[in-house]
């Protein structure tokens, strides 16, 4: 038996080395390194778990075409709708779950930086820097945090992974709680869209009432008249009034000549009182084509009128938009449902610590069976 410590054992160790260095090199070493890592050193990383799907109440607008539409697109639109949730608001929740929106309001509400820094934490796991800038924070945020949406189902899992269980869970509520405050402002904005639109249509519809209104009292201050409708009509009744009376003196003015002296009191006082119908009948017509030369434009009078008339109705109709938006922003119209609420994990599930050493160990040796075709093929071309 030959001694480990005897110079053929060693110069046999050292050819061994020599011959088989570059598989040691890149295979065994990086096997064995990994193996010590994850077996020994890695830390437990606990993961919580959640999903939740976006709900749109709003009516539905769209045509039945659009959920046959061929392609791609209308098939994830279909998935979509059929799932329930409201798409844009859906995928809007979930991209800020992942921007420096979520992960600012973590760090203020949470202090994500402690979390991913534990003492306890090996090197190569937490966050290495004490005072990260915001990218290499939502760098490492977005290595813990995944949020996946299903198109299929419309559903969104949430997945965080901490290195203490409370603390994962608390990332995870926190997120869904931000969700449901983003989707909140959304409504928020989409109602007072509305209600400014609607507030801003009710503000013309009164200016306009009030700008034909006020060309209907410079119209009246012009002609001395209320309604001139009225008032023509209050005129020719006057006259036909006055004509009437005067057609009935002269009937009797005939028949009491026929029996009295024309110079007799009686007939005397029905012809004065002939003449002052006339005269006021004289008077009436002056005045009615008076206010006919000088003031009274039926046409421009109706035309106000009809212009009122619009106004009005236009005002009324756009009151009523205006309740109904505000009735409708009171309303919540897209909300969070959670499907899922976050867990409390009990054990650490990363890293997966036998398939990141075969993974490894698979990788290391693809390396060097590619390297090695590679100066073989330089060899036999030199050659």
């Amino acid at each position: 038996m030959i001694n480990a410590d005897t110079p053929d054992a060693k110069s046999g160790m050292l050819v061994f080395l020599r011959r088989h260095a570059p598989v040691l090199i890149v295979v065994v070493l990086p096997t064995i390194l990994a193996t010590l890592y994850y077996l020994l050193i890695a830390s437990g990383q606990y993961e919580s778990e959640a999903a939740f799907v976006v709900k749109d109440s709003r009516p539905s607008t769209r045509s039945s075409s659009s959920s046959g539409s061929s392609g791609m697109g209308g098939g994830v639109m279909g998935m979509a709708m059929a799932g329930g949730s409201g798409l844009a608001e859906n995928f809007a929740v979930n991209t800020y779950m992942k921007s420096h929106d979520a992960v600012d309001a973590l760090q203020k509400r949470l202090d994500l930086v402690s979390m991913f820094r534990h003492p306890d934490t090996d090197l190569l796991s937490r966050l290495f820097f004490a005072n990260p800038t915001p990218e290499r924070l939502l760098w490492y945020y977005q290595r813990h945090v995944d949020v996946v949406f299903h198109e299929d189902t419309g559903v969104t899992s949430l997945d965080v992974r901490a290195f203490r269980p409370e603390e994962a869970k608390r990332i995870a509520d926190e997120l869904l709680k931000l969700g449901e405050e983003r989707i909140n402002e959304f409504n928020r904005q989409v109602a007072q869209n509305t209600i400014r639109v609607a507030d801003t249509e009710v503000t013309v519809a009164e200016n306009r009432v009030k700008e034909v209104q006020s060309r209907m009292t410079a119209f009246r201050e012009k002609s001395g008249d209320l309604d001139p409708t009225k008032s023509s009509v209050v005129g020719i009744s006057v006259i036909g009034q006055l004509q009437t009376e005067l057609a009935q003196a002269d009937t009797q003015l005939t028949q009491m000549l026929r029996n009295l002296d024309p110079s007799s009191p009686q007939v005397q006082t029905l012809k004065l009182r002939i003449n002052a119908l006339d005269a006021q009948i004289k008077e009436q017509h002056g005045k009615a084509r008076e206010k006919m030369g000088v003031s009274i434009n039926m046409a421009e009078y109706d035309q106000l009128m009809l212009e009122r008339e619009f106004a009005q109705t236009a005002y009324l109709s756009t009151a009523s938009e205006l309740e109904t938006a505000r009735a409708t922003a009171l309303q919540q119209q897209v909300y969070v449902v959670r499907v899922v609420q976050p867990n409390l994990p009990g054990m650490p599930t990363y890293p997966h610590n036998f398939l990141m050493i075969v993974a490894v160990f698979v990788g290391s040796s693809l390396t060097f069976l590619i390297g090695r075709l590679l100066v073989t093929g330089m060899r036999e071309h030199a050659i």
